[in-house]
């Protein structure tokens, strides 16, 4: 199996054990997908009601060992199947060690390296075990009876960030269906998107641990999820998940599961119904909220112009509102622009934020960038204070 040659990113310096998995019931006739609570760093340990296992990252370095000691609490023998999802040490960093104790059947990762330490160990452990090596990506279907295991991304060779190179896979058990995302973000969503694949899922593990460079909106409605769940580290140094991402899961109705709160997260499935269980004292995910808006709701983006690459936001209050640190967002792409220092809409009055080739500033005109930013085809705008409140959308 062939790689290209990656950069990988930093882990979190915080790193939170499995914790003591909730009882579970009726094991042989039930789909288990276990969240497992590895800090700022993913790992997902899928149990199939014929017994077949497969993990899905092993969290970071010093998760490795701790995973291991939960597959045994689980009466895990051994694994069907290792996905590695990307390799980031936050994702494969706890292989190493978990394949020395549980030898895979087989291995799928995307066609993607990195030139650390961590990723040579996972090759090295791999290829001791004697491993089936799959390549991962879009319309490989994972070789595990009972469920259907498709990957839907990746859909391309070459990406800028080692993230869209995650390998996504949708798994399918009777009526209930879980989408496992790892950390791909909008590039790769969009992918998924034209590619015009069956997205729709009931569980959806929350892209890149709650970031904004994942879930967008056109993403996540054409998912439909049910529940969701985030794999996030408490009090990291990231700032994950993001209010943009938790308000996008808020305003489409889709309760929140995260492992910084609840702990080590268990979905159980007869293929009908699916119903959560966690670590925590706390078994029901975080229901949905109004999000706040500004009291006045003076301010609005009155209009999107997709093809002038021109929004337009009015202040319709009689008094100045600064808009610095508030954020402006094209949903479909997932980009967005921060209001500058010292930024106001004066009473009354619009304020133009322009990009494209011919953008250029001038008396209440701001430019984003010189890229086009807005999708032709249909986009949406969101405007957000610097609470991460949603002040309008349109």
């Amino acid at each position: 199996m062939s790689f290209f040659l990656l950069t990988g990113c930093g882990s979190t310096e915080k790193t939170t054990t499995p914790s003591t998995a909730p009882t579970q019931t009726d094991k042989g006739s039930h789909l288990q997908v276990h969240f497992l609570n590895v800090g700022q760093a993913d790992s997902i340990l899928v149990i199939v009601p014929n017994g077949q296992t497969i993990l899905i990252d092993g969290g970071n370095g010093s998760d490795g060992s701790e995973v291991v000691n939960y597959l045994k609490s689980q009466g895990v023998k051994e694994l069907t199947a290792i996905v590695a999802t990307h390799p980031h040490e936050d994702h494969i960093g706890g292989l190493d060690t978990i394949i020395q104790s549980y030898p895979p059947k087989q291995v799928y990762m995307p066609n993607a390296t990195s030139t650390t330490k961590t990723f040579e160990d996972f090759i090295k452990a791999v290829n001791a075990s004697g491993a089936k090596k799959i390549r991962a990506k879009a319309g490989v279907k994972l070789d595990v009876s009972e469920i259907s295991g498709l990957f839907l991304a990746p859909n391309s060779d070459q990406y800028e960030d080692l993230n869209n190179y995650s390998a996504v896979l949708k798994i399918s058990f009777g009526k209930v269906s879980f989408m496992l995302t790892g950390d791909a973000e909008a590039v790769s969503e969009v992918e998924m998107l034209k590619n015009g694949q069956d997205l729709q899922a009931t569980v959806l593990k929350v892209g890149h641990h709650g970031s904004s460079s994942s879930t967008t909106s056109a993403f996540l409605n054409a998912i439909s999820p049910k529940y969701s769940v985030i794999s996030v580290g408490l009090d990291n140094d990231y700032g994950h998940p993001t209010q943009v991402t938790l308000n996008r899961l808020t305003n489409a109705g889709v309760p929140v599961y995260r492992t910084d709160q609840d702990g080590t997260i268990v979905a159980t499935s007869d293929g009908d119904t699916v119903k959560f269980t966690t670590s925590s004292s706390s078994t029901s995910p975080k229901p949905a909220q109004p999000i706040p808006t500004i009291a006045t709701g003076s301010l609005a983006i009155s209009t999107i112009d997709l093809s002038g690459e021109v929004v337009t936001i009015l202040n319709s209050s009689d008094q100045a509102v600064n808009l610095t640190g508030w954020k402006l967002v094209s949903e479909v792409g997932n980009q967005t622009y921060t209001f500058p220092s010292g930024t106001t809409i004066l009473a009354s009055e619009t304020l133009k934020v322009i990009s494209g080739g011919n953008a250029q500033s001038g008396s209440g005109v701001l430019v984003w960038t010189d890229s086009n930013i807005w999708n032709n085809d249909g986009d949406s705008g969101a405007l957000y204070n610097v609470e991460g409140q949603m002040v309008s959308r349109k």
